[in-house]
């Protein structure tokens, strides 16, 4: 009775002792691991600090261009413009038209589309591992819209009306500043990986002109009287009406980055901004697009570290 005592004990000490003996053999090969690990690190250490700098197209969505369509309900009209009997005037001179005859405005446009633009900006990245880091990156880019209206001329007299076609366009200031975390896949060696990076977005857009224009004749629809009518000669006072401001949203994107040295390197890649624009009346989140080249520099801040 004894001797089956024994055995059990030391049975229920057996089954006691293998987890721990497994759990001391995981946390030993897992020390092994790491102190591996570093020793790579410290035969072949990889830079903490990368900076880039970005030359692209950036591609705005058309969202916010309708702010620019002169369409009454926006903070810009042309009826601003052409219910002010003094440009008024010179709209008429500007069409050839003569005194008798009459000015109205017929359409305004239903589609307005930013053009294509470069962009371009600087880039810096911690690495937290070989793989993975926090990237910080600004790009700035001057987007343009261009569109037409029609108006119609009407002489004295005539039966048919005259419809002229004319232009309206807005001048725009955009910069991005994008916040995330990026991770490489490699795909040959050290010279060449994938790439996804993803984060959170702050832009600042700045309206720079609003304006149409008769022939050569431009006008402004931007108010810068306030209540003030404008007449031609008298000492008005301007007001400032900077209109634009900060916006938010987010960003995904990815690429193929090269290694040519361990100073310098190229991303090609491109990325989409899901972002609230800050222009009055235009504030839901819209994607924009971007693809760009990177020039990566290496060890420029503190040199290789393990």
């Amino acid at each position: 009775m004894t001797k089956t005592n024994t055995a059990s004990r030391l049975l229920l000490i057996l089954i006691l002792l293998v987890p721990l003996m497994l759990a001391a053999q995981k946390s030993a090969s897992k020390i092994h691991q790491t102190r591996e690990k570093d020793k790579e690190e410290e035969e072949d250490p990889f830079p903490r600090f990368e900076f880039g700098i970005n030359f692209g197209t950036y591609l705005a969505n058309k969202y916010t261009a309708a702010f620019y369509s002169g369409r009454d309900g926006n903070v810009n009209t042309v009826s601003y413009v052409m219910k002010n009997t003094f440009w008024y005037r010179e709209i008429r001179d500007a069409l050839g038209a003569s005194a008798s005859d009459t000015v109205i405005l017929r359409e305004l446009p239903g589609n307005m589309n930013y053009s294509a633009t470069l962009m371009g900006g600087l880039f810096l990245k911690y690495n937290i591992t070989r793989l993975d880091g926090i990237f910080l990156q600004a790009n700035y880019s001057r987007l343009n819209t261009d569109g037409s209206f029609t108006v119609e001329v009407t002489p004295q007299g005539y039966t048919f009306p005259d419809i002229r076609v004319c232009g309206i366009h807005g001048r725009e200031e955009r910069l991005n500043f994008d916040l995330g975390y990026h991770r490489k896949f490699p795909v040959y060696k050290k010279k060449m990986n994938l790439f996804l990076q993803g984060g959170v977005n702050m832009n600042y857009v700045q309206v720079q002109k609003a304006y149409i224009n008769f022939n050569d004749k431009e006008f402004s629809i931007i108010n810068i009287y306030g209540s003030q009518y404008y007449v031609p000669g008298s000492n008005l006072q301007e007001v400032q009406n900077r209109q634009g401001g900060i916006g938010y949203g987010l960003i995904l994107g990815g690429g193929m980055g090269f290694t040519f040295t361990p100073q310098i390197g190229l991303e090609v890649g491109g990325y989409m901004n899901y972002v609230r624009v800050n222009l009055e009346d235009y504030h839901d989140l819209k994607p924009s697009y971007a693809i760009y080249l990177r020039f990566m520099l290496s060890n420029i801040i503190n040199g290789n570290q393990d």
